[in-house]
């Protein structure tokens, strides 16, 4: 079953990045602020079949926040982008390697994903752009760990881009992600070190399936507060569920 299981979801997942392609002219538009953005009932149809054809099952906790926010997450995977993009109307913010992904960084770009090159100086005019996207009544959504873990853990938050919803005036939304297989840590979803996307995708294709527990954590005020604030109470909530039965 396993061998068998990888060529037929490989195939699904190759028509499903086509179909993807073929969907971008009638998905891409741009907002009342001239920002890129993917229609949302296209974008969730589109990430809600790639985690059906993973067998990747969300469980969700709390209530989804609603645009302007800025959403905060733990980063486990590259399939945290699916699994929030199903469940929220956001466009994310990614690392500038992404971009040059074949196929995936044309898609996340038409998707109106912003992409950032670490120590390039381009923190102040990302966060420029947020604000400005959050004013306009988006959401966005960033993991301020700047890397993955493995899922037991979070690291320390990078707080700079957190002045863009205090510049806004929009709340920020915390959401803890916890990759489980019957129940336990999930060893397979981490996509960390050396490991390459390759490598990682198989893994996730040769196994029957998983749950990923989606907890929506309570919305933080920005106003008169400070971007270190804001990170550490929403590290502080964030750690408070991933940790637990870690």
């Amino acid at each position: 079953m396993y061998l068998l299981r990888i060529p037929w979801r490989t195939t699904l997942i190759v028509l499903h990045l086509l179909a993807g392609v073929l969907l971008v002219p009638l998905a891409s538009r741009r907002n009342d602020g001239g920002h890129r953005q993917a229609d949302w009932r296209i974008a969730r149809w589109w990430h809600r079949r790639l985690l059906r054809i993973l067998n990747l099952r969300t469980e969700i906790h709390g209530e989804p926040p609603a645009p302007p926010a800025l959403v905060v997450a733990n980063h486990v995977s590259w399939l945290d982008i699916t699994v929030l993009g199903c469940l929220l109307p956001t466009v994310f913010l990614s690392k500038a390697e992404v971009r040059r992904w074949p196929l995936i960084g044309w898609l996340a770009m038409h998707a109106g994903t912003l992409f950032i090159r670490r120590g390039s100086g381009q923190a102040a005019q990302i966060r420029a752009a947020i604000a400005e996207f959050l004013r306009h009544g988006g959401m966005l959504t960033l993991f301020p760990e700047a890397t993955t873990s493995d899922g037991r853990s979070v690291a320390p938050f990078f707080s700079r881009l957190f002045a863009a919803a205090i510049e806004a005036g929009a709340p920020v939304a915390p959401v803890a992600l916890r990759y489980r297989v019957d129940g336990h840590h999930d060893p397979l979803a981490p996509y960390t070190g050396d490991q390459t996307l390759l490598a990682n995708l198989l893994g996730l294709l040769g196994r029957p399936g998983s749950t990923v527990e989606v907890h929506f954590l309570p919305l933080l005020a920005s106003a008169d507060t400070d971007s270190k604030t804001l990170a550490t109470r929403a590290h502080q909530a964030i750690v408070t569920v991933v940790e637990e039965h870690a």
